[in-house]
């Protein structure tokens, strides 16, 4: 990659958390350690959700590489370092060892394990304040201060690039074609083969000196989600605002982390966009989890639906939050992580929380879904372990069986273990 266009001046990142208060009637028009011989991580599952006759755990995680093996060093595995555009696309911004005066971006697939004469692939960058591989093409995002500039990967050469108005504060790639970029005042959708952004909306006043560590989009392009952390009275605090392209209309609630997928409940014959929200305020023990079917209402389905229930922070860390909300659509399970590596399931129909576990003694800061795998997902530890966390629904149905939950729920789970091949052994965790 040619260094001459990017001659940049380097800022620091910080990462805060937060909290939720539902009022959304106006938007959507009704409310109411490692194992080395295995790669497998010893799980830690709460008594609360497992008091009954023992069934096998439906969560399995497995170590797939460590960030070290790849030549990164262990101060550079921090959030927004450390980037996770798809599975198979993870970018991280550092220093190679022994030589902090030089930024590199390197390039790596976390199932690939490393090479010993074949380095990962690497550019030397002046300095940058953030990098993003695309998720499915071979481009490379970087940006500093209001440039925005995408490379392309096997040329090495300037492919496009955008100053905006104001200062890029977070940007995601919403799809192998568009940036989303959040400035200092603004949301904007830039389609990169095209001739420059496009203007979506306005950041709320109270998101004002916070950091936005999340956006999404949902299936629609409708509804829009922004996430900030912050800090408040030593406690980490987020909102999220939430807009409306079809009023447009925007509200601000209490979220740390958020997802607005796709999903057709049980009682409708059409799918619609549903709001998952997690949050947990200051040193409270009990978090809580929202479900919300946003509008508009489809012809067909019944009434909007909202549900909610309670996530069970006792005994964790006392500063630890929801950070990440991920959809399994074809389990209709709500995955719920947090920074100190704990794992809810709920059930998206009913909010209710399924089941509990500690994945690892660590800090989780990225997450993305496993495209290739069903029912998984991966995830970065501060540590520079890679996770797969997999649900297997195998042993959800066994869990569900001995800890009833919803209807619904185990009629979805039992349909797709009907649909596909049983496993030839039992999947455990060791």
């Amino acid at each position: 990659m040619s260094t001459a266009e990017i001659n940049w001046t380097c800022s620091e990142e910080n990462l805060g958390g937060a909290s939720m208060d539902f009022q959304l009637s106006a938007l959507s028009g009704t409310w109411a350690e490692d194992n080395p011989a295995t790669n497998l991580i010893p799980i830690l599952v709460d008594s609360e959700y497992q008091a009954m006759s023992e069934p096998v755990s439906p969560v399995r995680v497995e170590v797939l590489t460590q960030l070290q093996a790849h030549g990164i060093v262990s101060e550079y595995i921090t959030y927004p370092r450390v980037t996770f555009s798809s599975a198979s696309r993870l970018c991280v911004r550092h220093s190679p060892p022994g030589d902090s005066s030089r930024q590199s971006l390197t390039l790596l697939d976390p199932r690939a394990s490393p090479k010993e004469d074949q380095a990962p692939p690497n550019w030397t960058l002046h300095h940058v304040q953030g990098a993003l591989a695309n998720p499915s093409c071979p481009l490379l995002a970087v940006r500093a201060g209001q440039l925005a500039q995408v490379y392309d990967v096997d040329q090495r050469s300037l492919r496009y690039q955008w100053e905006f108005a104001h200062p890029i504060e977070y940007w995601v790639w919403l799809n192998a074609d568009i940036l989303a970029v959040v400035t200092e005042e603004d949301v904007f959708h830039w389609t990169v083969k095209r001739s420059g952004p496009s203007w979506q909306f306005s950041r709320h006043e109270r998101l004002c000196g916070m950091e936005v560590v999340g956006y999404q989009r949902d299936a629609s392009h409708m509804w829009m989600a922004l996430s900030a952390l912050g800090l408040e009275q030593s406690q980490v605090v987020g909102l999220t605002q939430l807009y409306w392209r079809g009023g447009p209309l925007s509200q601000v609630i209490e979220a740390q982390a958020v997802s607005l997928p796709q999903h057709r409940f049980s009682r409708n014959p059409k799918p619609s966009t549903s709001l998952l929200a997690a949050v947990r305020r200051g040193k409270e023990q009990a978090g809580q989890f929202h479900v919300v079917e946003l509008g508009p209402h489809q012809p067909g389905n019944a009434a909007l639906l909202s549900a909610r229930d309670t996530l069970p922070f006792k005994g964790t860390q006392l500063g630890d939050f929801p950070s990440a909300v991920q959809f399994l659509p074809h389990l209709g399970v709500v995955v719920i992580l947090t920074k100190h590596a704990f794992l809810f399931l709920a059930d998206v129909e009913t909010a209710q929380t399924i089941h509990r576990i500690h994945l690892v003694l660590d800090i989780l800061f990225a997450t993305v879904l496993d495209d290739e795998r069903p029912h998984s997902l991966l995830g970065v530890c501060r540590s520079g372990k890679v996770l797969s966390i997999s649900i297997c629904p195998y042993a959800l149905c066994q869990y569900i069986s001995h800890h009833p939950t919803s209807l619904c729920l185990s009629q979805r789970v039992l349909q797709l273990v009907g649909q596909i091949p049983a496993p030839q052994k039992a999947i455990s965790v060791e």
